[in-house]
């Protein structure tokens, strides 16, 4: 078996349209200011895509990326990490696992795998220490993922990584699982199936992962077992209970989600509670390899079939938020989902959104909160996008959007969100409006320090800015150590300074003092932990400003995509409406702690990033975007626009309406594209102010018609506005992209931010149709390859059906 001191370094690239796999390796300046894990991840794809591709197309990466511990036999360090454009938000999306498939790719020598492209039928990648080969996957397409990882890893002795028929259908809200452990927000399970990638096996145990510095990682590993073995949260409540022991004190402190949000907390919340699990299914261990917390529990039902029980976030929102406290019934939707390879978070809140939605009239599925009455059925219809599940499958911002509702979508940026309710801890949600994946809980748990150790009052927007910034850069950098972030409770809080100081007088340092507070806060296992491993200085503070490069990377390749303050919010039924629970009916206070935060971050008053906080933090302060040569020169564009300028944007807007109806009926990868937009879907196309437009649908039979130049009162599902006439010019004498021009702030994008993506594929495939090369290559990102009788027979056909309006 071959020694690996520290990291290997190695990772693997595949492009599955070619076919091609290449191996590089990662300097010790990359490994020192991204640590590894989430950070390196979005470093590597930062490197390699440019805004405004496609989440499902061949140019999105997708990057599992593992840990710098993994491997060490340091507490907590079996997870690993998954970096991708997402398509159900249209932005980045990372999500980290504890599953077998990381340490198998780690023994195996490698330390990260990125791909892209897509292959021709579907594929299972197969990896070991000689590198990555690309196998037919054909044999399990279909399967469940259960079935799937049972097909591909028969003698139990490799890593899997696979997708359900939810990730196959290119669902939105799909996973991906390693042995019972899962990659759950954000679609990457979609982002699997639309490059035909089945999973991913890793075959390890070449290798052996020593410490550089030995005598150091034992010092640092033991008190880190210390910490963890004294801290009431990682040695008792977790370890006994699990995740789900968060039921009752959200419930007694009204953050428990009921009924779509529209409650706090409920009189028979205790019957799903961990404390109750445990006794009902005599739960025991069954966890991430290594892990010294053990959050994870299976247990025996009265049947004597064994099951996972579920985590705190699938309890709360498959089983309070529908009205059901079943715990049965609502292990029963966790594993229906998880063979399907579904979100359960997205796949609650959708089904919560369809219960509302039914009593206020606005649509009619049958679903009903306190029934499971058609809810496998439902989940069932999601993952198999069949009948109105395939607009479920979308999630409850597309769905909104479509049929009203969207006071009550419980979802930011597209992705829907976790089970605490934040007019309770305000904190959170401030935490939630400016994540970067969207809703997320993981990349500040401020919640932990206002209702669960009581050190913040959660109803004052003092510190919480603060606090937020704090542990959005302590999170990034324990997702790419990689440790589990539960530690942190232990990490944090077991230290003596913090430990020994009086919760009184700790509370009001943090309340009033909140740098000071900070100051004091000992994190400095984890430094000790990497800097042992892999033999580079890095102290506590150099690893929190690694963890805030980390974090404002992520912004900018957000902002690349369009993200600034307009999708920092919260739910409007946050803002608007008290809890039931609640006698004060108290909101969520969002925009002072806003611009706080902005200021604290180093952002503009628009949640930008300030190139003076780019320069801190060593992050080349051009966007994103001038990635692409062609951007490089920046032209300004002013209001107005004279008669002349319209009547060419008409003219040019009515063939291209034309030209989108006849490329779907001529081109295959037109209609590709189009098949990834639901039926009865309309898009508008329109120059701001009062200028012509183009409105093209989708109907019900599939069919793409163009609808006309006006919107008029039409409803519209997506629009793409530009800002006036000479930005428009600028795009329709092809001297910018689509791509650029929202890039560039010239258009506003009104509606699904992955439709929008889809969109703007179709457009530049249908200007590649319609314009000579020299024009094309100005017009679109990249110019394609198409075979001679794509390109000039189908230019033809186009050509012909656009005159004559068929």
């Amino acid at each position: 078996m071959k020694t690996i001191i520290g990291t290997s370094n190695r990772i693997i690239e595949v492009n599955l349209s070619t076919g091609k796999t290449t191996e590089f390796q990662v300097d010790d300046n990359d490994r020192r200011r991204f640590l590894g894990g989430k950070g390196l991840g979005l470093k590597l794809l930062y490197d390699r895509m440019a805004p405004g591709i496609d989440p499902l197309g061949e140019e999105n990466y997708l990057a599992f990326m593992m840990g710098v511990l993994m491997g060490t036999g340091a507490p907590c360090t079996g997870r690993f990490s998954a970096v991708t454009k997402s398509p159900l938000t249209g932005i980045m999306v990372h999500s980290s696992c504890g599953g077998p498939f990381g340490m198998a790719l780690k023994t195996a020598g490698f330390d990260g795998l990125l791909v892209t492209g897509r292959a021709p039928s579907p594929v299972v990648l197969d990896i070991d220490e000689h590198g990555a080969r690309i196998v037919d996957g054909a044999h399990c397409w279909g399967m469940d993922t259960r079935d799937a990882q049972e097909q591909l890893n028969p003698d139990g002795n490799a890593g899997v990584l696979a997708i359900g028929p939810a990730g196959e259908n290119r669902v939105p809200i799909a996973n991906v699982t390693s042995g019972h452990r899962y990659l759950g927000r954000g679609g990457l399970g979609a982002v699997m199936g639309s490059k035909n990638l089945k999973g991913v096996v890793a075959r390890g145990k070449a290798v052996k992962i020593v410490p550089a510095n030995m005598k150091l990682f034992s010092r640092a590993k033991k008190r880190a077992g210390s910490y963890i073995n004294n801290n009431p949260v990682t040695a008792d409540d977790y370890r006994h209970y699990g995740t789900s022991s968060h039921v009752n004190w959200c419930n007694d402190n009204g953050i428990l989600p009921v009924n779509n949000f529209q409650g706090g907390s409920h009189p028979r919340a205790g019957q799903v509670s961990g404390e109750a699990m445990r006794q009902r299914y005599n739960a025991r261990p069954s966890t991430c390899k290594p892990c010294s917390i053990m959050c994870g529990h299976k247990g025996t039902h009265a049947d004597g079939s064994v099951h996972q029980i579920p985590e705190y976030e699938t309890v709360g929102l498959l089983g309070p938020n529908l009205g059901i406290f079943d715990p049965d019934t609502i292990t029963g939707f966790s594993d229906r989902c998880n063979l399907l390879g579904l979100d359960t978070i997205s796949a609650g809140a959708v089904l919560a959104w369809c219960m509302e939605a039914g009593q206020k009239g606005l649509i009619s599925t049958g679903l009903a909160f306190g029934s499971d009455q058609g809810i496998l059925q439902a989940l069932d219809d999601m993952a198999h996008r069949r009948g109105f599940g395939d607009e479920m499958a979308n999630g409850t911002r597309r769905l909104s959007q479509r049929y009203g509702g969207a006071d009550f979508a419980i979802q930011i940026k597209g992705l829907e969100m976790p089970a605490y309710d934040p007019r309770g801890s305000w904190g959170q949600g401030l935490a939630y409006a400016v994540a970067n994946r969207g809703a997320c809980h993981l990349s500040a748990t401020t919640f932990a320090l206002e209702v669960t150790f009581g050190f913040l009052n959660p109803y004052t927007v003092r510190a919480k800015a603060r606090f937020v910034k704090f542990f959005e850069n302590l999170y990034a950098a324990v997702n790419s150590l990689h440790t589990c972030q539960f530690t942190a409770y232990a990490y944090v809080l077991e230290p003596p300074i913090v430990k020994y100081t009086p919760k009184w007088l700790l509370g009001l340092t943090m309340q009033y003092l909140p740098g000071v507070a900070i100051m004091l806060m000992d994190v400095s296992i984890f430094s000790k932990l990497w800097r042992s491993v892999t033999g580079l200085r890095l102290n506590q503070w150099q690893m929190l400003r690694a963890g805030a490069r980390i974090h404002v990377l992520e912004r900018i390749m957000n902002t690349g995509e369009g993200i600034s303050r307009k999708d920092d919010i919260l739910p409007r039924r946050f803002l608007v409406e008290g809890r039931g629970c609640d006698t004060r009916k108290r909101t969520v206070p969002l925009q002072p702690m806003l611009d706080a935060y902005y200021r604290v971050r180093g952002y503009d008053a628009q949640g930008i990033p300030t190139p003076k906080t780019c320069r801190g933090l060593g992050i080349d302060a051009k966007s994103q975007i001038a990635t692409d040569p062609r951007m490089g020169h920046f032209r300004m564009v002013s209001p107005g626009g004279k008669p002349f300028k319209r009547a060419y944007l008409a003219i040019m807007l009515l063939a291209v309406g034309r030209a989108i109806q006849a490329a779907s009926r001529v081109d295959r990868e037109v209609r590709r594209a189009f098949d990834t937009i639901p039926d009865g879907f309309t898009f508008a196309l329109a120059v701001a102010p009062q200028g012509p437009a183009m409105v093209v649908g989708k109907n019900r039979a599939g069919q793409v018609k163009y609808l006309g130049g006006d919107p008029g009162e039409r409803f519209v599902d997506l629009r793409l506005t530009i800002k006036n006439i000479e930005a428009a010019i600028l795009l329709f004498t092809f001297q910018e992209s689509t791509v650029t021009a929202v890039a560039r702030d010239r258009m506003i994008v009104d509606g699904d931010i992955p439709a929008a993506c889809t969109v703007v594929r179709i457009l530049d495939m249908v200007e590649v149709f319609l314009l000579p090369r020299l024009l094309a290559s100005l017009a679109v990102r990249r110019y394609p390859r198409w075979p001679p009788l794509r390109k000039y027979g189908g230019r033809l056909l186009i050509y012909l059906r656009t005159v004559a309006g068929f």
